[in-house]
């Protein structure tokens, strides 16, 4: 009897691991595996893109609004390069639209967030359009494993390596005659941890600017388990499976400890966010108040991810012409 209870328990316990493990692997591997299209926006160029090809995809009624009634033509541009060049790690080739419009000015290096996405996405078209609109130039590029890039990987690196990506075009335009102080970054929604990660190696990037980004690994995590239904304590085997998947280790991820005091930043984040929960803003500007980070920050009213730049295209780019003009060089 004592022998078949034995049985029965260990049965269950291995039933459990088991359970544990594949909660871990499936979560994992949803969120790291990569679409490398660009979607619905696959063919979509500089004077071509609209976010109504993919506005009866959003579930949230203003967010679909927002996008099928946004003048995307009317932020089209006519004229721009199809650079490629390395990443800083070797091996690596990537692509990217250089919107190289006005001599002796600054440039901004716009990345893309996660899949599927790239510099065909409408968020990178319409900053390009904003920053040229006020004299600033643009280079939106793909990040490794997206557009015309290599595809190196299945698995999303979270920035983690795919950082040496924004290093290669920031050496791209050094190597054409820009000067390092005058390169800002721009990163949307994840895009923006590869562009902190970035300028944590590269003092001379004064400007940084951060839409909707994830601040720190464990509240991300929480906030990524919980979207499958699962809690905090499946966290280990998420971690365990991201790692073997993406040959990164997760718990790298916290953007928020690469902000450093010689460079300057700015955070924006819709107040409605519900893709990365505004706890990820707060924590930003808590840690840059407690370490003397200089940083400015702006909650777009009334917006949900990345709304804020459809929502109030003008604001924006007023915005980001004060910020990269009083700190690019």
């Amino acid at each position: 009897m004592k022998k078949k209870l034995l049985i029965i328990i260990s049965t269950i316990i291995i039933l459990g691991f088991v359970i544990y493990g594949a909660a871990g692997f499936y979560v994992a591997y949803n969120i790291l595996k990569i679409d490398h299209t660009c979607g619905l926006h696959e063919n979509s160029k500089p004077n071509s893109w609209s976010t109504k090809i993919d506005a009866h995809e959003y579930s949230n009624l203003s967010r679909s609004r927002l996008r099928d009634n946004f003048p995307a033509s009317a932020y089209h541009l006519q004229d721009w390069q199809n650079v490629y060049f390395p990443s800083r790690e070797k091996g690596i080739q990537l692509n990217g639209w250089l919107f190289n419009y006005f001599p002796d000015r600054p440039i901004v290096i716009v990345v893309h967030g996660i899949y599927p996405n790239g510099k065909c996405k409408p968020e990178s078209n319409l900053i390009a359009s904003l920053l040229i609109k006020e004299g600033i130039n643009a280079l939106t590029i793909d990040l490794r494993n997206y557009g015309q890039s290599d595809i190196v990987s299945d698995y999303e690196d979270l920035g983690l390596r795919s950082y040496n990506d924004v290093l290669g075009a920031y050496d791209f335009l050094k190597k054409i005659g820009f000067k390092g102080t005058s390169i800002g970054l721009h990163g949307i929604s994840l895009g923006a941890v590869p562009v902190i990660f970035a300028a944590n190696k590269e003092s001379d990037i004064k400007a940084i600017w951060v839409d909707s980004s994830l601040a720190e690994f464990s509240m991300v995590l929480r906030d990524e388990i919980a979207r499958y239904g699962l809690s905090i304590e499946f966290g280990p085997a998420v971690s365990f499976f991201g790692k073997l998947l993406s040959g990164v280790d997760p718990v790298d991820l916290n953007p928020a400890e690469k902000l450093t005091n010689n460079q300057n930043y700015f955070f924006t984040h819709g107040d409605k966010d519900q893709r990365m929960l505004l706890r990820h803003y707060d924590y930003f500007k808590n840690y840059s108040e407690e370490n003397n980070i200089k940083s400015d920050f702006w909650l777009a009213e009334n917006s949900y991810h990345v709304d804020g730049m459809f929502k109030y295209p003008d604001l924006y780019s007023e915005k980001m012409k004060n910020f990269f003009e009083d700190n690019l060089k």
